[in-house]
């Protein structure tokens, strides 16, 4: 069964991270009080969802509002406020899991591969993997 996109809309906060999470952050060059930030903000998905192999999204982050489309499997763009700059991604669907590869996330050739699935209704775990750390996120529904 492919990742439920339409059960992302809802409000979310990061709630758990593997010990390396700080070590991760810093590596995609996020500062440590953006990462203070991070920890404790909320994230309203307004719109989720999946046409085809169109996938859509309108949320929330770090006082934001960003809405992109993508094709799955087809590499686009997107905007990263935490660090200020745009992004390559491809986003596909791995069985249950939503994954997003970014070949160069930093500007320097460092490679990140986020995949997401649902625990529960309420919970969301990421594998993140960037460069050659590889750590683990949970967020929960508000």
């Amino acid at each position: 069964m492919p990742f439920p996109v339409e059960k992302a809309c809802g409000t979310w906060k990061r709630d758990n991270y593997s010990d390396n999470y700080p070590q991760i952050m810093e590596k995609l060059g996020v500062p440590a009080d953006m990462l203070q930030k991070l920890q404790k903000a909320t994230f309203p998905v307004g719109k989720a969802s999946l046409s085809g192999d169109k996938f859509t999204s309108k949320y929330e982050y770090m006082g934001k509002t960003l809405e992109s489309t993508f094709t799955l499997g087809v590499q686009g763009e997107e905007d990263d406020p935490a660090v200020g700059r745009k992004r390559k991604v491809t986003k596909t669907m791995e069985g249950d899991h939503l994954v997003s590869v970014y070949p160069d996330h930093d500007g320097s050739g460092t490679p990140m591969r986020i995949s997401r699935h649902f625990v529960d209704d309420d919970t969301i775990h990421s594998d993140i993997k960037v460069g050659d750390l590889e750590g683990w996120m949970v967020s929960k529904r508000c």
